[in-house]
């Protein structure tokens, strides 16, 4: 609960700085070269820009498989041209079937992971750029078989991320790929500590 209060406050922060910066820009004093820079459209929509993330992975053994799908929207404010920081989110999809040991052989569950974050980006040069992230995820996990379903709990996991990633975009739309290494991973998960990204961007 104290990592989420933690990351609320943090995304209230920079909520509140790019209001206090639009406001800013609708003073009638005369504007810097900075100030110019960010009121080229009369606000700051201009300095938005959006990306979005999927993943598709199977895993599994004699005994269980897991699927799972799923998406990841993230929105970044440019505070200049190359650095620029803002939320991401994302949700997936698992379908989860593992053998009981009981006359129900293998039985099926419907699982769903969701998690919030916030990031920091700078671009080193125009397609290369580094990536700091800060989230938590919401995780469903088998916990046993009840003789009818599955029983199933929750746990919540922290993540900190540091990477690098490539984009390719002609200035509206475009991809990326980043790796990123998840510094706060439990030792006591199989789970890699590497987090591999593949997504589009616009405007990025």
């Amino acid at each position: 609960m104290k990592r989420i209060i933690q990351l609320s406050l943090l995304l209230f922060a920079l909520l509140f700085i790019f209001q206090a910066d639009a406001y800013g820009q609708r003073g009638g004093k005369k504007k810097s070269e900075v100030d110019k820079y960010f009121d080229e459209s009369g606000g700051f929509a201009h300095r938005l820009w959006y990306g979005g993330g999927f993943n598709l992975g199977f895993s599994g053994n004699n005994i269980e498989s897991i699927f799972q799908v799923g998406i990841s929207p993230m929105v970044g404010y440019k505070i200049t041209e190359e650095f620029s920081v803002g939320p991401r989110a994302n949700i997936s999809y698992l379908l989860y079937k593992g053998e009981t040991f009981t006359p129900d052989g293998v039985q099926t569950a419907n699982l769903f992971d969701y998690g919030l974050g916030a990031f920091a980006r700078y671009k080193i040069i125009r397609a290369i750029f580094i990536h700091l992230e800060y989230g938590f995820d919401n995780e469903a996990r088998i916990s046993g078989y009840d003789g009818a379903d599955w029983v199933t709990d929750r746990r919540i996991r922290n993540n900190a991320y540091v990477g690098a990633g490539y984009s390719d975009g002609n200035g509206v739309w475009g991809y990326e790929i980043s790796l990123l290494y998840n510094v706060l991973q439990d030792e006591n998960t199989l789970n890699l500590p590497l987090d591999f990204r593949f997504g589009i961007t616009y405007n990025f």
